[in-house]
């Protein structure tokens, strides 16, 4: 194996670890991804079969349902979260589909042995699937690059150790956002794993292939993938890449069968006809409603969102594109030469670096209309990350040539470019360690923000110490979960841990409240009675008479750098009633 391939190797062995390290971390939920989760858990406890059983939906049948959009008309024998906890829009039950299956395939074991998989290895599990199909993405995408042709300007071949790729690799680890979000069940994260595939194809200049991705992750996964396949198209039109017929006859075929492909699985288990990108297309846009989770100015993406996600590596995108290293190329020949020896290479370059312009300058034109939209969060732009961290490795490459050029290149010294380019590497090695350091703060702050979960945790342990001190006998056990704490980490999959950890006691849990924002709150204690057990973001939701706290979860963290350190307040409280064993 050469150099370069140990190289290459190693940076992508260097992304799944960082990748792996936040799961490990991290191993919990939150709200954003709450509907792929307890989908995951049901399709894969449950499965179909009762959605079947109950029957197809129909549309002439629905038709006084959908009136009032009452979901709690739906039939209570179904087994699944999302009927009962439906959410403001739905979304589609592929991504959960394709985990569930792979987790049943890694579990085949223990299925065949008659064990039951722990909950949160199945829970990990599934996010490790996850990971693995971005994961699999970047690879193919980085491989795509290093496969493209060198043209006149040298440095586009890399270094013999690393090349454009191995750089694209080592980049998208040292930051904070990907590799974290990797393995989040997330609708971005799901359609970013597609659209690193169609970028793939897009670098190998198979454009209708590409097109064809992008089209089935808008109509299946994320609506708002139009804006990108808006821009990209222009820019194969314009390039003449792609041709206005086979533009329409990719779309409207691609768009026919992802909808087959979507709306009789998702219209099964919703239990009415539905597409569900469709709906939140509707809703967010033709609507409005986006606005109502909160506006950003137009800037955000470019001023908070870019410079976050990236980091310092974010200053090594426009070298890409910028002749400098070139220029300062020709100015040293000149001023060796004399002034009556001209040549073409002797030539100042006026004009922005093509090779990676055509893929930079579509993406940011779908930030620029992104940002049209008053209601921004940094994983609508994750599509945008790919392109420009190619843009930056594509820079560190360029620094990589010029400070240490390939031997064969050699004849013709440029010490004082050689002497620049070293000054210029070594920052650029130096924001990307600081960009690594960056992130480790964030997934470090990031651990304690899911209190709701750790506070689960807690609880069953606190359980299981009263299992132990007792005979034995304990009453079933009647947890309620308020909106904070379903919020930050709860989940069916923790819920089922705890059961499997005490069998011998029953476990009912109840969210209540959790659809029209915990609408018990404010009420007396008395509405709390029924309950041996809370969790609660309010320290005086109940009456210290009734209810004792046995454990206050830290969360809502923050890292101070007055002193240096990650601050936490106390965000969930688990209150016990007295005397519910009795």
């Amino acid at each position: 194996m050469t150099r370069t391939r140990i190289g290459f190797w190693v940076s992508a062995a260097f992304l799944f670890a960082t990748s792996l390290f936040d799961l490990l971390l991290c191993p919990q939920s939150k709200v954003e991804e709450s509907f792929q989760l307890q989908a995951t858990h049901d399709l894969y406890y449950h499965g179909v079969a009762p959605a079947l059983q109950a029957g197809y939906p129909s549309l002439w049948n629905h038709v006084e349902e959908t009136v009032n959009v009452d979901y709690s008309g739906t039939p209570t024998h179904l087994p699944y979260d999302h009927l009962q906890y439906p959410g403001v829009v739905p979304r589609t039950f592929t991504g959960p589909a394709i985990l569930s299956f792979l987790c049943r395939i890694l579990l085949l074991p223990c299925s065949l042995l008659n064990i039951d998989a722990d909950p949160d290895l199945v829970q990990f599990l599934a996010r490790l699937c996850l990971l693995s199909l971005n994961f699999l993405g970047w690879l193919r995408f980085a491989l795509a690059v290093d496969k493209v042709p060198p043209t006149s300007t040298p440095w586009r071949i890399g270094n013999p150790i690393m090349t454009t790729g191995s750089w694209l690799l080592v980049i998208t680890a040292c930051q904070f956002h990907i590799p974290f979000y990797s393995s989040r069940m997330l609708p971005n994260t799901f359609a970013l794993a597609i659209v690193l595939q169609s970028y793939s194809y897009w670098v190998e200049r198979k454009i209708q292939t590409a097109a064809t991705l992008i089209v089935f992750g808008t109509a299946v996964f994320r609506c708002d993938l139009l804006l990108l396949l808006g821009t990209l198209g222009l820019s194969w039109l314009f390039r003449r890449e792609l041709s206005i017929y086979s533009a329409l006859k990719v779309g409207i075929l691609t768009g026919i069968i992802s909808l087959i492909l979507t709306i009789p699985l998702d219209s099964l288990l919703w239990r009415r006809p539905l597409w569900p990108e469709g709906e939140v297309f509707y809703f967010n846009t033709i609507l409005g409603k986006s606005k109502e989770w909160g506006l950003s100015p137009w800037h955000w993406y470019f001023t908070s969102a870019l410079p976050k996600g990236m980091l310092l590596t974010l200053l090594l995108v426009p070298l890409s594109i910028l002749p400098i290293a070139e220029n300062l190329v020709t100015y040293e020949r000149r001023w060796r030469q004399s002034p009556n020896n001209t040549n073409d290479r002797s030539r100042m370059i006026y004009r922005l670096d093509s090779q990676w312009l055509r893929f930079i300058l579509p993406i940011f034109g779908f930030i620029v209309i992104y940002s049209l939209l008053g209601h921004k969060e940094m994983r609508f732009i994750f599509p945008a990350f790919p392109i420009l961290n190619l843009g930056a490795a594509a820079g560190m490459s360029k620094l990589t040539y010029f400070a240490f050029p390939p031997r064969l290149e050699s004849k013709e010294k440029h010490y004082f470019v050689s002497w620049i380019a070293r000054f210029g590497f070594g920052c650029g090695l130096i924001s990307i360690v600081l960009t690594l350091a960056g992130s480790l703060i964030f997934v470090a702050t990031s651990k304690a923000n899911y209190s709701g979960g750790d506070a689960l945790r807690a609880l069953s342990s606190h359980v299981q110490n009263v299992v132990v001190s007792s005979d034995g006998t304990v009453p079933p056990l009647h947890v309620h979960i308020d909106v904070a704490a379903a919020m930050s980490g709860v989940s069916l999959f923790g819920q089922r841990a705890a059961q499997t950890k005490t069998p011998n006691i029953e476990w009912n849990f109840s969210k209540d409240g959790y659809e029209d924002a915990n609408s018990m709150t404010g009420q007396s204690s008395n509405g709390y009675e029924q309950f041996t057990h809370l969790l609660s973001e309010d320290p005086e939701i109940v009456s210290s008479s009734i209810f004792t706290v046995v454990h206050t979860q830290q969360g809502r963290p923050r890292f101070s750098f007055r002193d240096r350190k990650i601050v936490t307040e106390d965000t969930i409280f688990v209150f016990e009633k007295n005397r519910w064993r009795n």
